[in-house]
């Protein structure tokens, strides 16, 4: 107890509370703008923090992180432009909530819904940190594979009702991640000798394009100028405020979405994005009401913002017990623990067990900060629903090319951005849906590479997906996904039982 007392005075030092409030605001600045991103900006503030104290330097790049991984809802719920990739999820709801005049409902719901993630991925992290990253460790390239194909299985369930087309996308994404260099042998594939697209396309680039263009030309077409709301906005209005049905029908979402949350952080090398969509496919696969997801479910900005933001706590679990990062920003935050001389893995906890307990103390206190950060600049927020489109998309545009420039340094990503744009509005056109083609995109090098490597392992055999049995659950949830999934759409057919 004298150890957690002297933790929390450390960090509730002013200097401290200030870094991460600064943190928390950056962040959420950060994740709002389309383009720019959470590693960036992490990356960007990583040697301010080697003059600072170890608590307080890693205060800033903590608040970064939450703050940036919520951030990206902002614009996904307003102007259905995600400002990072795992918003991506949240925008299908979210943005169909604010034209129905209840932005401040589903920017509420994506605020509560993310300190709900976070806070049990942090106390996750505190109570079961060592458990959950040696459990975490028994997820070689078997059980990776199974887990990407089980989440490729989730397409037909954001599909339901148009199946054939959500299933084309999706394998459209897969083949779209396999452009650039071959992840085993690292030789050129489908680059067609240009050089740019050795990388493979910027999944940035692509987010942006088919999101922000995409948006932007149907509101050409449709000659859309006018704001979403001309008049007063306030949050206090009842039609952006929660009502008891909202929280009745988002607490399961919840409740169900934190604990997959933290396990997918907790695996290294999946991330917020896998989280998003895996939550909302499932909320949509267990909902009693499937057909109101994609236009304005407040279950699936719940789900998809609880699982987002679930990783933010779990991440740091392999890497503190470990030495093993979670993702991109716990692997660039490790510069910051080294050059303050915390060495993370097992002997971390024996050697600087103080530190440890005030790194504990420091991720709750960003998360009750960040709940107070973020309510406040709600108000603030949705006034971006009284500009008219005139105004605020060319504004997008121009941040959505510098954005991509920025986080790629590469003209060609902005044609890149453009070809995406084209394509988002051909697939809205005719009634292509475009997540599956994200989540197509995202799980492609998992799945890929899970698949070669076990099959080296297993010397050609398939049945080492079987054999192995974390492997053997997922194929099997992965097959009663798709046969259930067929039998509701088939029911809901004329001509079905249903």
């Amino acid at each position: 107890m004298q150890e957690l007392l002297a933790a929390a005075d450390q960090v509730l030092a002013v200097h401290n509370v200030a870094m991460i409030t600064l943190g928390l605001v950056i962040g959420i600045l950060i994740g709002a703008i389309p383009g720019l991103n959470v590693p960036l900006a992490v990356a960007i503030a990583l040697p301010i923090t080697f003059k600072l104290d170890p608590i307080g330097g890693i205060a800033l790049l903590v608040g970064i992180y939450k703050g940036g991984t919520y951030g990206g809802s902002i614009s996904a719920v307003l102007i259905n432009v995600p400002g990072t990739p795992a918003a991506a999820a949240t925008a299908a709801d979210g943005s169909q909530l604010t034209r129905q005049g209840h932005a401040g409902k589903a920017l509420r719901m994506s605020l509560y819904a993310s300190i709900a993630g976070e806070l049990a991925s942090d106390v996750m992290l505190i109570a079961l940190a060592v458990p959950i990253a040696l459990f975490a460790l028994k997820f070689g390239p078997v059980e990776n594979f199974a887990l990407g194909l089980f989440s490729l299985t989730l397409i037909a369930v954001l599909s339901e009702g148009n199946m054939v087309k959500g299933l084309a996308a999706g394998a459209f994404g897969v083949f779209l991640s396999t452009f650039g260099l071959d992840p085993l042998t690292g030789d050129d594939r489908l680059t067609f000798g240009i050089h740019d697209v050795s990388a493979g396309w910027s999944f940035i680039a692509l987010v942006i394009g088919i999101f922000a263009i995409a948006e932007a030309m149907s509101m050409v077409e449709k000659r859309w100028f006018a704001p979403i709301s001309s008049g007063r906005v306030a949050l206090g209005d009842p039609a952006h405020r929660l009502s008891r049905e909202d929280w009745r029908v988002a607490a399961p979402a919840i409740l169900r979405s934190a604990p997959i949350g933290v396990f997918v952080g907790a695996v290294p090398g999946l991330g917020s994005a896998i989280s998003a969509y895996l939550n909302y496919g499932i909320a949509r696969a267990l909902s009693k009401h499937p057909e109101r997801f994609g236009k304005g479910a407040i279950e699936g900005v719940a789900a998809a913002e609880t699982g987002n933001n679930a990783v933010t706590g779990s991440t740091f679990i392999p890497m503190l017990t470990l030495g093993i990062p979670g993702d991109v920003i716990t692997a660039i935050m490790l510069g910051a623990f080294m050059v303050h001389g915390l060495v993370p893995g097992p002997a971390l906890f024996q050697d600087h067990g103080d530190f440890v307990t005030a790194f504990f103390v420091l991720m709750l206190t960003a998360t009750f900060l960040h709940l107070l950060v973020g309510r406040l600049g709600l108000s603030l927020f949705i006034q971006a629903i009284k500009v008219p489109n005139t105004i605020l998309f060319p504004t997008v545009l121009v941040l959505s090319l510098t954005g991509v420039y920025v986080a790629t340094n590469s003209l060609f990503d902005i044609g890149v951005m453009l070809g995406f744009g084209i394509l988002g509005y051909g697939m809205n056109k005719f009634g292509f849906p475009v997540a599956p083609l994200l989540i197509g995109f995202i799980l492609g090098p998992l799945v890929e590479v899970g698949l070669r490597q076990s099959l080296i392992i297993g010397r050609g055999s398939f049945a080492i997906f079987f054999t192995h049995p974390i492997s053997a659950v997922f194929l099997t949830l992965g097959a009663i996904t798709l046969l259930w999934t067929g039998w509701r759409e088939w029911r809901g057919r004329p001509g079905g039982t249903g």
